[in-house]
């Protein structure tokens, strides 16, 4: 299988309808067979998603999209009102970041693209709603910010992926016979050259909350266990519109019972709070999902913080 392998990933390449996911799964082989580290620390990173502590490639950025506020002012009721960046308290602006760096799983990213619109939230809209919230009188709140795209943005990054791919695989066909498995150092350049050297010498960088559950890099205030809670209070509380949100609760007070308890387990904190998101993504309520993303994004970035042992 072998000898073929490099064959097979560039025929299937040139096939539009393969699955991605199926084709890295394939580098992750061809960098096993070659001793490229580098292919398959890019390919297993695309499928499992990046974690905090990766440099995200430049393919994965996205402009930061639109605002979509909801509030309550007195008697009136206003949902996902389109605000400027600008619009935002001055004391949480500077955090709200200018672009969002992706970190999810490509067959994450591929399940999103079902979805008409994308809702999602951000630790600094978290943290301007808190702010903002404490200028507003009595009678007014805002209930929920969250960034809101079109799929179009997603599914460039699945195209950029799959192009960085076949560059890569173009530049291996190029040099080497179809029969034959290319050289470890031939892989290693082409990876360094289309996709970056951060595969081949890893960089390791200190990132702040992140985006659509693992999304983007920004330097907001470090959220407490309380505030985390009111953002869980808050899944609880927009779960009340949507229905069969029993699995939902469920969820909600599973994390609050881990994180209640005498001593909290950062790995179930982190576990329970993924699949809070799983099933508010599984519900499909793009206010639901947004709500949602919030308190699992306090929750993880608390657990990463070593505030639970």
């Amino acid at each position: 299988m072998s000898a073929t392998l490099l064959q097979s990933l560039r025929d299937h390449l040139l096939d539009e309808s393969q699955s991605l996911a199926g084709l890295l799964r394939k580098c992750l082989m061809l960098g096993a067979d070659t001793g490229s580290n580098s292919l398959r620390e890019w390919a297993r990173r695309e499928l499992n998603g990046y974690g905090d502590e990766d440099e995200v490639p430049a393919y994965r950025h996205i402009p930061v999209p639109v605002i979509r506020m909801s509030s309550i002012s007195g008697f009136t009721v206003v949902n996902n009102q389109r605000i400027s960046r600008f619009e935002l308290p001055s004391a949480a602006i500077e955090g709200v970041p200018e672009e969002l760096h992706l970190r999810e799983a490509v067959e994450e990213l591929e399940s999103y693209l079902a979805m008409p619109t994308l809702a999602f939230t951000h630790n600094s809209l978290v943290y301007a709603q808190m702010v903002w919230n404490e200028e507003l009188d009595e009678y007014q709140q805002v209930t929920g910010l969250h960034f809101e795209t079109t799929t179009s943005a997603i599914a460039g990054i699945l195209g950029r992926i799959r192009t960085q791919l076949f560059d890569v695989v173009a530049d291996l066909t190029s040099t080497t016979p179809m029969s034959e498995l290319p050289r470890k150092d031939q892989v290693d350049a082409a990876v360094g050259q289309h996709i970056g050297t951060q595969y081949i010498t890893t960089i390791h960088a200190a990132n702040g909350p992140t985006a659509i559950g693992s999304g983007a890099e920004a330097k907001a205030k470090r959220l407490s266990i309380e505030d985390a809670l009111k953002l869980l209070d808050a899944v609880r509380e927009a779960s009340s519109e949507v229905d069969e949100s029993h699995e939902l609760i469920e969820a909600v007070e599973d994390l609050r019972r881990e994180v209640a308890s005498a001593a909290p387990d950062t790995g179930a904190v982190i576990r329970k709070a993924g699949r809070l998101k799983s099933v508010a993504a599984k519900i499909g309520n793009g206010a639901l999902i947004a709500a949602t993303g919030g308190a699992v994004e306090a929750f993880t970035g608390l657990a990463l913080s070593g505030v639970f042992s």
